[in-house]
């Protein structure tokens, strides 16, 4: 693992400890307009991404691309402040299932605060002791997206976000350690929280992405 590589992970490191208090969007991702700077390079094609930016630390965003003409998968890590990115060569399984994970945490996004904390709120307004709830302005936004649609969290502390964050924590490791064990051993994972998100959509929605979890479609790549 190289230097740069080792300080991008100490900087995440001491953004995650910071105390924080973190916004309650535990079960649904929020809508954002971020979508990656470029969807397409000559051959390649742009699957997905995350992007990361920390308040005391040096951003950094994942991208998964397609060569169309050699049908080959890479992710790319690219740092803040560091000129080449780091790459790893996965296969497309992985970056399919990837790619299902994002779609049914986009897709489900709403800008409806967290259940049990409106609860807590509407309690506390029945019972005349309500204030509007304050947020610390430290902490990370989580931007995710696919080709076309974006959503993002932030700082979430539980729930399925904060599993999604988690998930993506282990490939930026991933890359960065040039070890794509650590990806294939979270695949059950990954497909659990798909299921997870999907299952907070409507149908047709719901059937379509719960079934896109074990049935690729030919053409996903290029797939909204």
């Amino acid at each position: 693992m190289n230097k740069s590589f080792k300080l991008a992970v100490i900087g995440l490191m001491l953004t995650l400890a910071l105390p924080v208090m973190s916004q309650r969007t535990n079960e649904y991702l929020k809508p954002c307009d971020y979508k990656g700077k470029i969807s397409r390079s000559g051959d390649n094609v742009l699957c997905w991404g995350e992007k990361v930016e920390p308040s005391f630390a040096e951003s950094y965003e994942i991208q998964c691309w397609c060569n169309t003409k050699t049908n080959e998968f890479s992710l790319k890590l690219t740092v803040q402040n560091q000129q080449d990115p780091h790459v790893l060569i996965i296969d497309e399984d992985m970056a399919y299932q990837i790619r299902t994970l994002i779609d049914a945490a986009v897709f489900s996004a709403t800008n409806l605060p967290d259940k049990e904390w409106m609860k807590m709120e509407l309690e506390a307004l029945k019972n005349g002791t309500g204030n509007i709830s304050s947020v610390g302005l430290d902490g990370t936004t989580f931007r995710f997206y696919s080709r076309n649609y974006g959503a993002y969290c932030w700082s979430p502390h539980d729930g399925n976000n904060a599993a999604l964050v988690n998930l993506f924590d282990v490939i930026y490791n991933a890359i960065g350690y040039k070890d794509i064990e650590r990806i294939k051993s979270k695949l059950d994972d990954i497909k659990n929280l798909t299921g997870k998100y999907a299952s907070q959509l409507q149908d047709p929605y719901r059937e379509y992405y719960l079934l896109r979890i074990d049935k690729r479609p030919a053409n996903w790549v290029f797939d909204f």
